[in-house]
């Protein structure tokens, strides 16, 4: 998505805000006001996001963001700015004494194979499933696979991660600049490698966020001829942020008709004949041109009586 032609009245709306908090309530706003981000889903209704979703896609935008800022690098420790007391001078016919040098520090053990269990079974798998070492969710967009590491002390310098097409590749650096293979396996449908990305929860897992190369279509399984899920298990509900502009104006559309119906009011398409309806009143040559606009003479829901059925004799000359 090409963001930058947003930039000009987001720059207008944050020179307005004048500081960062008050602009996200803005943007956050607006969100809460004009779309259903901030509606939980419920049985009653089809609109929402399921619990923790709307969390969860707002974390991954963030991430994508702060990895660009911050490409996993770790800052240096600073110098230390404690204050020694400072080494008095040689006295003559004294023997020198000098500082003992610290022992040196013992090289890391090699890093441990994975195994064990992970506790995965309490990462989200909303829409997926769960294994011993990863969990993974998805949408009508997108999958999220959270894999378990091996060591809480991981960086992110330390994974080198290769998404393609088809097929997902999780390497972890060793010290002696080999790379040990903690997942390479074939996934189970098309991704786009351009759009997806990952982070790094420290301690905790690698997260990987895959761009689906198919929308709407629904994964039975992360990996191929991994364990397979019911595709009648799947909520495919979709939220309302996550269709086009066409299919949105029409979700909108029957929203508004079926608020109409229940009110006894008018549809959409019914208000709009009704308007040209009301053009046509007072137009030059119309019988009721110069009077007011009633809306009971007209049938709004059937303005064209249906036509004879064949045979009837009716209407024929």
């Amino acid at each position: 998505m090409d963001s930058d032609k947003f930039d000009a009245p987001l720059l207008g709306i944050l020179q307005n805000c004048g500081e960062l908090e008050p602009f996200l309530e803005v943007v956050l706003g607006f969100l809460y006001r004009k779309t259903d981000f901030f509606r939980p889903l419920s049985s009653d209704q089809s609109m929402g996001f399921p619990p923790g979703v709307a969390q969860e896609k707002l974390l991954k935008v963030f991430k994508k963001y702060e990895r660009q800022g911050n490409p996993g690098t770790v800052p240096r420790s600073p110098p230390s700015t404690t204050n020694h007391p400072p080494t008095p001078p040689a006295t003559p016919g004294l023997p020198t004494t000098t500082t003992a040098p610290k022992p040196a520090t013992p090289a890391p053990e090699p890093m441990e194979q994975i195994q064990g269990d992970w506790s995965t079974t309490n990462w989200d798998h909303h829409n997926g499933g769960v294994t011993e070492h990863y969990a993974w969710s998805q949408t009508a967009q997108d999958v999220e696979l959270k894999l378990a590491l091996p060591n809480p002390n991981i960086k992110a310098s330390d994974l080198k991660i290769d998404i393609k097409p088809y097929n997902l590749k999780v390497q972890l650096k060793q010290e002696n600049t080999d790379l040990q293979t903690l997942l390479e396996e074939k996934l189970h449908s098309l991704v786009k490698p351009e759009e997806s990305m990952w982070s790094l929860h420290k301690g905790e897992c690698v997260q990987i966020n895959l761009e689906k190369g198919r929308d709407g279509y629904w994964w039975t399984a992360m990996f191929e001829g991994g364990d397979n899920i019911n595709l009648s298990d799947i909520d495919t509900t979709r939220c309302m942020h996550e269709f086009g502009n066409e299919e949105r104006a029409c979700v909108q559309k029957l929203m508004f008709d079926q608020q109409q119906k229940i009110k006894g009011q008018p549809s959409s398409d019914e208000l709009a004949t009704e308007e040209v309806l009301k053009k046509a009143w007072n137009a030059k040559g119309s019988p009721f041109a110069g009077t007011e606009y009633k809306r009971g003479m007209v049938n709004l829901s059937n303005t064209f009586p249906p036509e004879p059925p064949a045979g009837s004799g009716i209407g024929n000359t």
